[in-house]
This record gives C-alpha cells, sequence and structure tokens, in this order.
C-alpha cells in the first residue's frame, strides 16, 4: 500500500510538472518581441537603416537563422538552414523591403556547390514567415518564383526575432 502511494504521488507530480512546462512554452511564443527586430507596426517590416535585425527557428533538430541590415533602401544578410538529416546550407542575402514582405535572392553553399534561390519572408504579427512557392524553372542556375502571388507562407518556416549576439555565432 505504501509503495502503491508514492508511486501514485510520484506520477501526479510528473503530471503536473509537465503541465508547468506546457505553460511556460506557450508563455514564450507570447512574449514581446525583441525590439530592434520588429517593426511599430508588426505587420509590416521595419525599413530603419543600419540597424541589426535578426531571427530564428528551431523544429526539433532542424533550425534556421536569419540577420539583415538596410543600407540605401538595399538588404543585405546571411541566412542558414542547419538541418539534422539532411543537407544544411548557408549564404549571403541581398534584395528588397516591400511593404509587409521581405525579397530577397539567396546565394548558398551546399555539399559544395554554389546555388541561388529566390525567397520572400512576409512579416505577421512580430514573426516573419517564409513562403514556399513554384519556381518557374527548377533547372536554371536561379531559381525565380513562377508565380509570386500564390507564394503560400502558412508551410514555411516561422522565424521569431532573436538576440543578433546569439545568432551571429550560428551564421559562421
Amino acid at each position: 500500500m505504501k509503495n502503491t502511494f508514492l508511486i501514485l504521488s510520484a506520477a501526479l507530480m510528473m503530471l503536473c510538472s509537465c503541465e508547468k512546462n506546457i505553460e511556460k512554452q506557450i508563455n514564450v511564443e507570447n512574449r514581446k518581441p525583441d525590439t530592434l527586430a520588429v517593426s511599430e507596426d508588426p505587420n509590416q517590416i521595419s525599413e530603419k537603416e543600419n540597424v541589426d535585425y535578426c531571427y530564428m527557428n528551431v523544429v526539433g533538430k532542424d533550425s534556421m537563422f536569419l540577420s539583415y541590415k538596410i543600407m540605401n533602401g538595399n538588404v543585405s544578410g546571411k541566412l542558414k538552414y542547419k538541418n539534422f538529416e539532411k543537407d544544411s546550407n548557408f549564404g549571403d542575402i541581398i534584395g528588397k523591403v516591400a511593404g509587409d514582405t521581405l525579397r530577397v535572392n539567396y546565394k548558398f553553399t551546399s555539399e559544395g556547390s554554389v546555388s541561388e534561390r529566390e525567397i520572400y519572408f512576409l512579416q505577421d504579427s512580430g514573426v516573419l514567415l517564409e513562403g514556399i512557392g513554384d519556381y518557374a524553372d527548377p533547372s536554371a542556375s536561379k531559381l525565380v518564383y513562377s508565380s509570386p502571388k500564390a507564394i503560400n507562407y502558412s508551410k514555411g518556416q516561422r522565424l521569431t526575432p532573436a538576440d543578433c549576439k546569439m545568432i551571429s555565432g550560428k551564421l559562421k
């Protein structure tokens, strides 16, 4: 009887502990974003010049890191996809901001090959949503979306504002 009571007590404590961790995880999503990374309007990308903007996404053992600046109206920075069991890639981005959309060309290296592709990120409530869409010519040396209006932002990665000091080490 004593052993049964101890086992039930331990199980109850573990259950309560799990519920508290779930609450903590939900609260992380609701935290205020980094003031440097998000504009006053959470659905518009800030166009402040010479300011570091950093974002990241971690899902399981896969992660994505984005860092950029705006200089003279042009965006430049670094992007890294660090994948656990598939090819990772790392490279430079250049592009422009158009309202709530960051439109960049991503020139990257993966397994010793250099490639280029167009990527759009949509600003929504302080996060960047990676756009997923069909490319006009999948065999071209530079992949360009066939129809920017058909890009789906709900299927891509969701990048949240991050501390640029922490991300700078990941982008090397």
